[in-house]
C-alpha cells in the first residue's frame, strides 16, 4: 500500500513507513499536496496503515480497508469546506464526536481537506484541539499550499510535502489558457477565445486551479517558460486565487473573466525582474 509510493514519493514513503514501523505516529500531519492529484490516495493509504498497525489478520484488515473506502468506518472522519470556508460549527461537531471513546479500534483519525480554508473561528477551534492532543487521535490536514495555512497550525503539525507527478502537467486546453493569460499579447482581443476555452465556471475553476499549481511549481523551481519575474509570478498566483474565490459566488461569469484579463494586464506593466 505505502510501498506503491516508495520511488515516486520517497519523503512521504520514508516518513510514514518509519512512523508505522516504530509506532511513532505524530498527533498531527499537514500534507502539502503541491497540486498532486493522488494526494487523497496517499492520505487514505496512510490512514489504513495507522488504523490497522496492530492487526495481524489479513482478512480483518481487508474488511477494515473496505469500510474506510466506503466511508463506513466510524472512527475516520473527513471534513470538507462548506462553501467557501471550513466553519467553526464543523469543527465543534467533530470535537464533540471525538470526545467519545473510539468505537471500532484504538485510533481515531480526522482529515481536513483544503485546510487553508479554515475561517478564523474554525482555525482557533482546531488550534485548541491540536494544542491538547488526546491519545489515539490523529489529525491529517491537507493543503493545496501549506504557506496559505495559518503558521500557528503548521507549527503544531509534521509537514509532508509531496512531489508533483507527471499527471499534473497542464492539458492542451489548460496550456492554451495559460498561453493567453501569460504571453500578454493582445489580451483583450483574446477575450472571446478565452471564453471558448473555459465556457463556464466549473471548467474555469478546474483549469485555473491547475494553472495556479503550475505557477507554484515555477516559483519553487525558480524558472518558467514565460520569462516572468518572481514578483510577477507571485502576483499571478494572487490574481488566480482571487478569481477562483469569485467563481465560488454567483458573480456574473463573463465579468469575472473580464476582471481576470484586466488584472493580468496590470501584471504585464510591472517592472520585469529576475527570479531570485
Amino acid at each position: 500500500m505505502l510501498e506503491n509510493y516508495k520511488d515516486g514519493q520517497p519523503i512521504f514513503y520514508n516518513i510514514t513507513t518509519n512512523a508505522i514501523l516504530n509506532n511513532k505516529i505524530s498527533h498531527a500531519y499537514i500534507f502539502d499536496s503541491n497540486g498532486n492529484s493522488l494526494v487523497m490516495e496517499m492520505v487514505m493509504s496512510f490512514v489504513k496503515q495507522i488504523i490497522c498497525m496492530d492487526i495481524k489478520q489479513d482478512d480483518i484488515k481487508e474488511n477494515i480497508y473496505k469500510k474506510i473506502d466506503d466511508g463506513n468506518y466510524i472512527d475516520v472522519k473527513i471534513i470538507r469546506p462548506d462553501g467557501m470556508w471550513i466553519k467553526k460549527e464543523q469543527l465543534m461537531e467533530l470535537q464533540e464526536e471525538f470526545n467519545k471513546t473510539a468505537i471500532e479500534g484504538s485510533k481515531r483519525i480526522y482529515i481536513i481537506l483544503e485546510c487553508e480554508k479554515l475561517n478564523k473561528q474554525a482555525a482557533n477551534s482546531i488550534l485548541k484541539f491540536l494544542e491538547e492532543p488526546e491519545d489515539g487521535i490523529v489529525a491529517i490536514l491537507v493543503a493545496t499550499n501549506r504557506y496559505k495555512v495559518i503558521e500557528t497550525i503548521v507549527s503544531r503539525c509534521q509537514v509532508l510535502s509531496l512531489n508533483a507527478t507527471a499527471d499534473n502537467k497542464l492539458s492542451d486546453n489548460e496550456q492554451s489558457v495559460c498561453d493567453i493569460l501569460f504571453s500578454f499579447n493582445n489580451l483583450f482581443c483574446n477575450y472571446d477565445n478565452l471564453l471558448s476555452l473555459i465556457p463556464d465556471r466549473v471548467i474555469a475553476k478546474d483549469c485555473l486551479k491547475s494553472i495556479e499549481n503550475a505557477v507554484f511549481d515555477w516559483v519553487k523551481a525558480k524558472k518558467n517558460s514565460y520569462d516572468l519575474s518572481l514578483n510577477q509570478l507571485i502576483n499571478i498566483i494572487d490574481i488566480l486565487e482571487k478569481t477562483l474565490n469569485k467563481l465560488e459566488y454567483n458573480v456574473n461569469y463573463k465579468l469575472v473573466i473580464d476582471n481576470l484579463l484586466t488584472d493580468m494586464m496590470e501584471v504585464k506593466n510591472e517592472k520585469v525582474g529576475n527570479l531570485c
